[in-house]
């Protein structure tokens, strides 16, 4: 900073002591190109949110500096990311623990979130979802987290996920074939499905419940009480997944009812 002073007295100088005519066709472009060098040295002292840091990277830094300092910078964000990454991901874990202790005989809880990950011959992003988090009960196992399952598959859940409602579901009566399959597979009897949605009603995936063939499923009159339950750790992880980012989710008002 001193040094670019410096130059600009000189220059003053230099120009108080040629001749009138001299002086005259010089001044405008010479104050011109301080000024320009003002200016440049002023955008980077934004930047910086230093004036001392940036004159040093506008006058003095290497093309490698630079490049070293651009570096660091994106490691770090990087760095935040994964920390924000694994906060976010202990957190809807610690959710799906608390679901699971709080509904008797229940053998699982999963989180499945919907994505637009996948691009058709049209070019037109095709939905789909994935099973990102999953846990179970002592002596069960979970369920397999996947990626990019069709939306096709949640025919049986999806108009009463856009409503904003939960349903339960005897895993026979679902049209879906796959779905069925791989219930069967794991003995699952019963199902129960809640909206992850956020606060303006996008729909961001669901919270599925099962209960095995050969446990207790739920009561009638314990319907309700489960339910609130799952809107609930459905609207605390819909917030944790919105700040990963905006996604074109589905809403409520596209369900048409």
């Amino acid at each position: 900073m001193i040094e670019l002073l410096v130059v600009i007295r000189t220059a003053l100088n230099i120009l108080a002591g040629l001749r009138e005519p001299v002086r005259r066709v010089l001044i405008q472009p010479v104050l011109t190109v301080m000024l320009l060098v003002l200016l440049y040295g002023g955008m980077h002292a934004v930047r910086e949110s230093s004036l001392t840091d940036g004159f040093r990277v506008a006058f003095l830094e290497s093309d490698a500096g630079h490049a070293q300092r651009n570096r660091e910078m994106e490691n770090g964000v990087l760095q935040a990311e994964l920390r924000h990454f694994v906060e976010s991901n202990r957190l809807i874990e610690q959710l799906l623990e608390t679901v699971l202790q709080r509904i008797p005989g229940a053998a699982r809880v999963r989180l499945d979130v919907i994505h637009n990950g996948v691009v058709g011959l049209s070019g037109t992003g095709l939905l789909r979802y994935d099973v990102t988090h999953a846990v179970a009960a002592p002596g069960r196992a979970t369920d397999g987290l996947v990626q990019n399952k069709p939306m096709s598959e949640w025919t049986d859940l999806l108009p009463t996920l856009l409503a904003a409602q939960c349903l339960v579901r005897a895993t026979g009566d679902l049209h879906s074939q796959s779905n069925r399959s791989r219930f069967a597979a794991m003995a699952v009897g019963t199902i129960m499905a809640c909206p992850v949605a956020d606060v303006q009603g996008r729909l961001l995936g669901a919270l599925l419940v099962t209960w095995d063939l050969s446990d207790q499923p739920p009561l009638p009159s314990a319907l309700g009480g489960l339910m609130q339950l799952g809107q609930q750790v459905g609207a605390q992880i819909a917030a944790i997944l919105d700040l990963r980012g905006p996604p074109p989710w589905p809403t409520a008002a596209a369900s048409g009812g």
